[in-house]
């Protein structure tokens, strides 16, 4: 060591084990700053695995299958809303009339339906077509998504876990048309 260091070498009691050494880092010897800090990190980490953006990562998985074999037929085929074509679930995607962007339509059953890829990808929707066939089924359901749309909503974690296990469990109770008796 330095002549003139200020650093002083000797050792004292660790406040978390009680051990005699020197110490590492706020009082305590090595070993216990690093036990420590490992597990400041994990619970750091287990706290990520449920943030809001897994959550709605989450939701939207669970909520699509349940949009897709809601509307599918025994067999496993749906019809695509905006044109017609018949494709295989897994083939299918849950298309919204109110962009994803509106959280406050974002899960509403009746702001989504099963569309083919072309539809909802490619022709960004379809919506003049989607419109035309929501109108037709309920002619105020356009003006009631519309509206809702504009109003601004953030759903919370609790909120979003309560939707999670909703439809998990509407989409176990679809299933069960596919289970042959």
């Amino acid at each position: 060591m330095a002549y003139n260091s200020t650093i002083i070498t000797k050792k004292k009691r660790c406040i978390n084990c009680g051990n005699i050494d020197y110490w590492f880092s706020k009082k305590m010897c090595k070993q216990c700053a690093t036990v420590q800090s490992t597990q400041k990190r994990m619970e750091e980490f287990e706290d990520d695995t449920e943030s809001f953006q897994n959550l709605v990562q989450d939701l939207d998985h669970v909520f699509s299958q349940y949009i897709r074999n809601r509307y599918s037929d025994k067999t496993g085929i749906v019809e695509c809303y905006t044109c017609g074509k018949k494709h295989t679930i897994a083939e299918i995607q849950c298309g919204h009339f109110m962009g994803r962007s509106n959280l406050s339509t974002r899960w509403l059953e009746q702001n989504c339906r099963p569309q083919c890829m072309e539809c909802n990808y490619f022709k960004t929707g379809n919506i003049e077509e989607f419109e035309y066939k929501l109108h037709e089924e309920n002619g105020a359901l356009v003006e009631y998504l519309r509206e809702t749309a504009r109003q601004t909503a953030k759903p919370t974690k609790d909120e979003l876990k309560g939707l999670i296990l909703e439809y998990r469990a509407k989409l176990n109770l679809v299933k069960k048309k596919f289970i042959e008796k």
